[in-house]
Parts: C-alpha cells; sequence; structure tokens
C-alpha cells in the first residue's frame, strides 16, 4: 500500500518541540496553558524552527534494488545524532536481505504526520513512539503478539517491567526499542580549568551551582562559556532535573483513587524551580534554543540529556564524560529511571503483509549484525555486536532485551551498568503511564518553564512560586477534570 506522506508545519512546533529526538515532548491534544510566555526570544525561536522543521521533514531513502520487495514506510523523529546512525542501520538492514525494504523518514513534525494521517489509514507502516503516547493512539495500532510465532524473539527474553507497557487488554502492541535516560555530560577540560579534579563532577546542585560559576567565568570576549546548560523548554530535560529534587509527577494518583495536580505546596518542586531561575539570572545558564551546539563547541559545562547528545559529541572534538544526573543529598535514587520507554509499534495503515515484514526488520534489530567501521561510527566497529547492542553501547541507552544487557559488550560499557535503576523504579516522566492527559501535562510544563524563566521574579522565594505557578495548577487541574 502506497502511503501518502503528509507534512504540517505549524506554529506548534517551535523550539521545544525539537530539542532533542525521542524526547518526551508532545504536543497538546487537550486544554492548553491559559499563562503564556510571550517573549520575543521565544517568538523568534519558534520562527527559526519552523524554517528549519521544512529543512528536516524527511529524508531521502535509495529505491529497492528489488521491485517485488516489500516496502515498509517508517516514521520516527529521531532527527539528532544518533538519527544518523539509526539511517545506516537501516541502510544496512536493506543491503543485507532483498524481501524487505525499509523506507524510513525522520521527521521534525512526526508528532503532526501521526495526527493527520492516522485517523486516514494513511501513516506509515511501523513507527517509533514514546510509550506513554501509546493510549492517545490506541486505536490506530495493531496487536503483534504474533511476533512470537513469526520471528525467533522470545517474549521471556525482554524485561517485564518494559514489556508490559506494551500491553493494552492483554494484547501486546510494541516491542521496547530504547529507555531514554537523561543522565550529565560534562565538559572535562573545562571542569580542569576550573580548578577541578578528574573525579570531583558535582553530585549534588549546590555543587552544580558552584561549578557552573567557575566555569562561566572562563569566558573569554571570543568564546562566551556557561558552566549550566539547561534548556528552559526542553522537557525531558527539565523534568530529569526536577524529579531528583525528589518531588513525584506533575499529576500524581491514579484512576481509581483520584488524581491530585502536583505543582503547589510541593517543596521540592518549589526548591527545583528556584534553582533554575537562579542559574539563568546569574549569567551562568544561557537562554539559546540549541544547547546541544554550544556543547559540541565547548561552551557548556554541564549539560542534562539523553542518549541522542552522545553522538552529536563523539563527532566532536569535546572531551566529555557522563555520569548521574545530580541530586539535593548527592545520594543516589535509584526508584526514578530519570526516562521513558520508545517502541517499535505497526499500525493499521499497515497490510498483512507489510505488517509481517516490519516484524522481520524488527526480528533483525534485535538479532541482526551491527555497522562496521565508518565515519557514522567514528571509526569504531560494531560489526561483532547485534543493531540493538550497538544502539545502547555507541549511544548509551538502557536496554530492555535480555539478551542485549548480558551480553559482554554491554556489560563492559560502565556508564551503562552504573546509569542502570533498580527493577523496581518509575521509568515515566510528567505523569503516569498510560494517563490520558500525559501530552498536555508534557506541553504544560514546557510552557511554564519557559514562562518562569523569562517572567518570574528576580531572587525568587517559596511563595513566589506559589503565585506564580496557580495559574498552571488550574490548567493541570483542568486535564483531571477533562479527560476524568
Amino acid at each position: 500500500m502506497k502511503k501518502r506522506l503528509v507534512v504540517l508545519l505549524t506554529a506548534a512546533m517551535a523550539a521545544c518541540a525539537v530539542a532533542g529526538c525521542g524526547s518526551s515532548s508532545s504536543g497538546s491534544s487537550g486544554s492548553t496553558s491559559s499563562t503564556t510566555a510571550g517573549t520575543a526570544a521565544a517568538t523568534e525561536a519558534a520562527a527559526e524552527t519552523e524554517t528549519e522543521a521544512a529543512a528536516e521533514s524527511t529524508t531521502e531513502n535509495a529505491e529497492p534494488s528489488n521491485p517485488n520487495a516489500t516496502k515498509v514506510v517508517f516514521w520516527n523523529s529521531w532527527t539528532g545524532g544518533d538519527g544518523d546512525t539509526l539511517q545506516a542501520l537501516v541502510d544496512k538492514f536493506n543491503t543485507s536481505q532483498s524481501d524487505v525494504y525499509i523506507d524510513m523518514t525522520r521527521t521534525t513534525s512526526f508528532a503532526d504526520m501521526l495526527q493527520t494521517n492516522m485517523p486516514t489509514g494513511e501513516a506509515a507502516d511501523l513507527i517509533l513512539l514514546n510509550s506513554n503516547d501509546f493510549t492517545k493512539y490506541s486505536s490506530y495500532l495493531l496487536p503483534i503478539d504474533d511476533i512470537w510465532d513469526n520471528t525467533s524473539l522470545k517474549k521471556e527474553d525482554f524485561s517485564d517491567t518494559y514489556l508490559n507497557l506494551c500491553y493494552n487488554n492483554d494484547q501486546l502492541y510494541g516491542i521496547p526499542f530504547q529507555i531514554s535516560t537523561y543522565m550529565l555530560y560534562y565538559n572535562k577540560d573545562l571542569l580542569e580549568q576550573a580548578g577541578y579534579g578528574e573525579d570531583e563532577i558535582p553530585t549534588t546542585f549546590d555543587e552544580w551551582t558552584e561549578a557552573a560559576e567557575k566555569i562561566t567565568a572562563l569566558s573569554t570576549a571570543d568564546k562566551p562559556i556557561y558552566g549550566s546548560g539547561l534548556f528552559y523548554c526542553y522537557n525531558g530535560q527539565n523534568q530529569a532535573a526536577i524529579q531528583r529534587f525528589g518531588t513525584d509527577y506533575i499529576i500524581t494518583g491514579d484512576e481509581e483513587n483520584g488524581f491530585k495536580a502536583n505543582l503547589l505546596d510541593n517543596e521540592a518542586f518549589a526548591n527545583a524551580m528556584i534553582w533554575m531561575k537562579n542559574l539563568y539570572d546569574n549569567g551562568d545558564n544561557p537562554k539559546e534554543k540549541d544547547i546541544d551546539s554550544m556543547m559540541a563547541a565547548g561552551q557548556i559545562g554541564l549539560e542534562i540529556n539523553g542518549g541522542w547528545l552522545k553522538g552529536t559529541l563523539d563527532a566532536s572534538d569535546i572531551n566529555y564524560g557522563i555520569a548521574k544526573v545530580p541530586t539535593v543529598t548527592g545520594d543516589d535514587q535509584d526508584d526514578w529511571a530519570l526516562g521513558d520507554v520508545n517502541c517499535f509499534y505497526i499500525t493499521s495503515s499497515a497490510s498483512d503483509e507489510e505488517k509481517a515484514a516490519a516484524e522481520k526488520f524488527i526480528e533483525w534489530w534485535m538479532t541482526g549484525e551491527g555497522l562496521e567501521a565508518s565515519d557514522v561510527t567514528q571509526q569504531v566497529d560494531y560489526s561483532g555486536m547485534t543493531p540493538n547492542t550497538e544502539w545502547s553501547v555507541s549511544m548509551c541507552y538502557l536496554n530492555a532485551y535480555t539478551p542485549t544487557v548480558e551480553s559482554a559488550d554491554y556489560q563492559g560499557n560502565q556508564v551503562l551498568v552504573d546509569l542502570t535503576p533498580s527493577d523496581s523504579a518509575q521509568v515515566q516522566m510528567f505523569a503516569a503511564p498510560g494517563t490520558l492527559f500525559w501530552s498536555d501535562v508534557a506541553t504544560c510544563q514546557a510552557d511554564y518553564v519557559q514562562d518562569w524563566v523569562f517572567n518570574g521574579p528576580t531572587n525568587p522565594t517559596y511563595d513566589d512560586v506559589q503565585s506564580f505557578f496557580e495559574p498552571y495548577q488550574e490548567d493541570l487541574e483542568s486535564y483531571i477534570s477533562e479527560y476524568y
């Protein structure tokens, strides 16, 4: 079945929506915030990003060598540094056999494309989707319980914690692709120049603040440097920091016992917002829309991000390291996974033949052969491991596939081992998994952090947080009322 690709370039595609590929950002599907950021900087960023989106909306694929191959249309939002590796792996699959051809589009318009094309039956056959958006699109996805019969994959080889997120009414709809964990990236050279030893990496937010001030002092007229690299409308990054202050979801509770908005009378949340605002106001954190590029240019000392940044930094000349995100006390919080799960899903737009072909690609991803040394891999040879293992090892993504996790290559990567949370850790962000308001809550956070950074008071207090965020608390309460 030939698919029609519809790309909507709307004002909703602001800088926040493309902060990181595979991130937790989502467009709002319900009520919008009654409080707006309304800054000139945000408007300019949105306009520039919309222009960039038009250029990045599609990727070109060569035609299959076998005209009779089953073509599987594959959409995803992996437009960052990791996306080049994903493209190379898809290309390798296409040349490794001639029965199935994956026609992949990586796009910043992913959410708009799904919303437009899912109801018409003209969406991609295969997509990569955050498991938290599963409920939103579940009526347009196909159950794939037959993947255990059609391929060599086994249900027992996947972590129950993550595979269970792919079930609805006892039917399997997805296969975990990656666990998008957030971590601390740090510039080793800038820390050293600021007087820190090799092992002196900030483990508390107070230490982050102190290091940020010292690193910012290294700035010159020719090269401004910032110790801190927070991005005011990057949902996943900000939520990772907020949770490490010790707070729970933005909306807590469950359907049985009721939900409750969680911004007010929340000391941990207030402390997180005060910490963020002071970093911006003190000049230790830039009000820029592309923190990742600044990190790759050696202008950022500390940044929270996911594995998609690793490929970009590997291709740069930055001497960087990766560690756990700090906490208030420096103690670990293994009950928070600081990330979310992205999964392969097959849509109802796929024919039976296309569905079977997509399952064959998913099987290859878990069991096939990785890339040989090339510019894409920074000349590292991954052909001795599976694509799934290469993806985790090269991009620092945690994995839900046991054969990968137990492999020598995965276990030999100390960063992966150190970042692995407890078995019972909560892996979702913003709101509990499966909640109908999840996307709205994620969008609300992007709005209120940006608003706070540009319009919040200088030297804010706990009481300032209570008054400023009251309208957003009301927005969250409206989501609860609307959906439940």
